[in-house]
């Protein structure tokens, strides 16, 4: 089994189906060109695993300097051509490159005001379906710091149990049920340090997505330059 297979199968069992082709993809995507304006970290953050702090939602004001999206994001869904390039670009199982072709190609068919109308709802349609995928991941992240501290709460209490036990028993059921304990604190360990394994590139995800909307938001506003 490869090591990518088992981080997809982990993160079914999880729960975190969102972070299933991310990684699946982790190793092979290329990153975003440029630099995402992050968003402010959450003061005094509980249920948060990872090493980087946990961050607020996304902000349009910090990845949009076009048009004020503010109808766009009432009316994108509105209009067909959007919605399917939206659903092109957007999901992050698209390389890069690719996604940043399609909108060169899109915005090609477009000119003048209409051109700007456009592109415009098509950034209000990527910024609202990556932020709703990354409060997605930003949930499943918390789920995983949940179930790790009910498996370590789990495997305190194993502890305790086979502490109490006297190892050198003789009496049969009691060396049973101590047998019992151990294997059942050898499993959850096994799975409590598999997961953790995991952790780095399950934490990574937010900000893959905040890199993917600015790079796409970067793109549609370069093609909002071009004079056609």
């Amino acid at each position: 089994m490869t090591a990518t297979t088992h981080t997809v199968r982990w993160l079914a069992a999880a729960g975190i189906a969102s972070l299933l082709a991310t990684a699946a993809l982790a190793q092979s995507s290329p990153g975003a060109t440029g630099e995402a304006v992050q968003p402010a970290p959450v003061a005094g953050t509980a249920e948060w695993p990872c090493e980087a702090p946990l961050r607020g939602e996304m902000s349009v004001g910090a990845m949009w300097q076009g048009p004020d999206p503010t109808t766009a994001q009432e009316e994108w869904r509105k209009t067909p051509a959007v919605v399917a390039v939206v659903n092109e670009i957007a999901p992050r199982r698209v390389p890069q490159d690719e996604a940043l072709a399609a909108v060169r190609r899109f915005a090609s068919g477009y000119q003048g005001e209409e051109r700007a109308k456009i592109l415009t709802q098509v950034f209000a349609g990527v910024f609202e379906t990556l932020s709703a995928e990354r409060s997605q991941i930003v949930r499943g992240i918390k789920k995983f710091y949940r179930r790790q501290e009910s498996l370590a709460e789990r495997m305190e209490e194993g502890w305790k149990l086979l502490g109490e036990i006297d190892p050198n028993t003789t009496d049969p059921k009691l060396a049973e049920q101590r047998a019992a304990i151990q294997q059942q604190i050898d499993w959850d360990s096994r799975v409590f340090d598999d997961r953790q394994r995991l952790l780095p590139v399950v934490c990574e995800q937010p900000r893959v997505i905040e890199q993917r909307v600015f790079a796409l938001s970067r793109a549609l506003q370069e093609q909002l330059a071009v004079t056609q």
